[in-house]
């Protein structure tokens, strides 16, 4: 049956009035605005717009592109809607940096609207050159900043482009496998008059859904599952659909299958006994296993730290499972399925079901397993014992946090090289209640923190963050967005004083070398490390720095108050050995 046609679009006077009523129009509810002078006309057309009482999405001032990028990845991880984000020509493109890296290899949906200088210069057409900056930033290839991160790029070159270049990007963006998409509008264009035609009209955009998975393909993988005498399952970012944790959960708890991998998400109950939440035991499940399914996942697991037997069947679920913008992705797949992932797991439990009807004694061994697994998993670790008056452990200060927070509230992990502490001692139980950035670009959760409590005001939103990554993260940027949305939230600062992810590596590569035998490596210690609290103050904001045991539950309450107040808050925990 087709879709009811909608009402016809009312025809703003400009270009930049139409972008943000076709924006309003495909359920835009955000514009994170970095303002330039290529912006004026866009700036102008939503006051238009408001006076007319036409549509348009919610403008928010960003002071920095990274902050206004992360918050439309996080409000795009917690709705799958994507939002705008507005920068300044190349310079705010480049901005974006580590942010567009992370939304590219975390399949973030998102449009980025970048200004272009004006093309004319001798007056006669409104929106052309009148500053100095306007010839210096006239960048050969301003596209190809951002050529290898978005999935499609496009100058909108004249007026009569602009609808059709709104409603591609928002298709592609939506897409699966979604991700951002940029487009870039010099400053005539978007004071020429409006355009638009009968087939400009944006109901012509749908997205495309993912496919189906290959019938053969599954039967194939659920014979595997079903014979399989140690099977595992490896998942880092399957609960970023929520409606795919029930399968998973049913699957593993069906054939007594534990599962493992990073936890970029709420995959299944973080309290789960086939949870393996500690890396030894996982890497001991992996090296025994026979079969191991292999579910929204880039990197399963490290090559030279761990990984299956040769003899091992790999099957694999993925809306991108040849991941070909990695050029030497190459783990070893043998049966490899292109499929939504709660789609292709209730297909799986299905054929398993029915293998297990068929064959009595396999589900009674699948039973076995399970109950033996789950009994031997003996629940999750145990919380720390602290001395009260020692410097908190990453493990206390989850412990603490655990204890502090609802089921409902979200978690923002960019704990870094504190991630085995936050998966062992931060109980996570729902669905859609952790989120991480899925790829390496430090200074994601601040922002991305303020796109989370933008999708629902009703939780909380906490960042656990390292020092480094606060740092990245343009903290002052993120606090005045926070405050600009009306979008509270809580940093957690682990605070070793240092980029320990960088000192690793160093003992790791040169275990016999001057830097180990130091305990140091260069350029990875902070010798005045600041005071990460007074930052929240400076924003109108609450802040505490915490040095023992003690301080933690206390300072976690009070700065949990502040955010249920409407005020940010930073708890600055200056962590044991660092």
């Amino acid at each position: 049956m087709p879709a009811p046609a909608r009402p016809p679009l009312s025809l703003p006077a400009t270009t930049a009035e139409l972008l943000l009523a076709l924006f309003a129009e495909q359920g835009v509810r955000y514009v994170f605005f970095n303002p330039g002078t290529d912006t004026a006309p866009l700036q102008e057309a939503v006051l238009t717009l408001a006076k007319r009482g036409a549509p348009c999405p919610e403008i928010l001032t960003c002071t920095h592109e990274s902050a206004a990028l992360a918050a439309a990845h996080g409000y795009f991880q917690a709705t799958g809607d994507p939002q705008v984000v507005v920068v300044h020509v190349d310079l705010g493109t480049q901005n974006l940096g580590a942010m567009l890296h992370d939304a590219q290899r975390d399949h973030a949906g998102v449009v980025i609207l970048a200004g272009k200088a004006p093309y004319t210069v001798d007056g006669s057409v409104p929106g052309g050159k009148s500053n100095d900056i306007h010839w210096q930033q006239d960048e050969p290839d301003q596209i190809g900043i951002v050529r290898n991160y978005v999935k499609w790029a496009q100058e909108i070159p004249r007026a009569d482009v602009a609808a059709r270049a709104v409603g591609r990007a928002l298709q592609v963006a939506r897409s699966s496998p979604t991700g951002p998409t940029y487009l870039m509008i010099a400053r005539e264009v978007l004071m020429e008059p409006a355009v638009l035609s009968p087939t400009d009209l944006p109901q012509g955009y749908a997205p495309v859904s993912a496919p189906a998975a290959d019938p053969d393909a599954l039967a194939a993988a659920a014979a595997v599952l079903a014979g399989a005498e140690r099977p595992v399952i490896v998942t880092s970012r399957l609960g970023r659909d929520p409606a795919a944790v029930p399968a998973l959960t049913e699957l593993m708890e069906l054939l007594g299958a534990p599962v493992l991998g990073r936890q970029e998400a709420v995959n299944c109950s973080w309290r789960h006994p086939l949870l393996l939440r500690s890396t030894e035991a996982a890497r001991a499940a992996l090296g025994e296993a026979d079969a191991v399914l292999v579910v929204d996942c880039v990197v399963p697991w490290i090559p030279s730290q761990a990984g299956p037997p040769a003899a091992a069947t790999v099957v694999q679920i993925d809306h991108d499972p040849l991941h070909a913008d990695i050029p030497l992705w190459s783990f070893p797949v043998d049966i490899s399925i292109t499929a939504r992932s709660r789609l292709a797991l209730k297909s799986l439990l299905a054929a398993l079901r029915g293998a297990g009807e068929d064959d009595p004694a396999l589900q009674q061994r699948w039973a076995a397993r399970s109950a033996t697994l789950s009994a031997g998993r003996g629940g999750p670790p145990a919380g720390p014992v602290a001395d009260p008056s020692a410097p908190p452990s990453a493990a206390d200060v989850m412990a603490a946090l655990s204890g502090a927070l609802s089921l409902e509230d979200a978690v923002l992990d960019e704990s870094v090289t504190n991630k085995a502490a936050v998966v062992a001692h931060l109980d996570r139980d729902l669905p859609g209640t952790l989120f991480s950035a899925g790829a390496p670009g430090l200074g994601w959760s601040l922002g991305a923190a303020v796109g989370v409590k933008l999708a629902d005001r009703s939780r909380r939103a906490v960042a656990v963050v390292g020092d480094g990554a606060f740092m990245f993260g343009q903290p002052l940027a993120a606090f005045m967005l926070a405050d600009e949305a009306r979008a509270p939230f809580l940093a957690v600062v682990l605070n070793n004083r240092g980029y320990r992810a960088s000192r690793q590596p160093v003992f790791d590569l040169y275990p016999d070398g001057l830097s180990q035998a130091a305990g140091d490596a260069v350029a990875t210690r902070f010798s005045a490390s600041p005071d990460f609290a007074v930052l929240a103050a400076v924003c109108g904001g609450h802040g505490e720095r915490v040095s023992s045991c003690a301080e933690l539950a206390p300072a976690i309450d009070r700065a949990l108050e502040a955010v249920d107040a409407g005020r940010c808050a930073t708890i600055d925990v200056l962590l044991a050995g660092a």
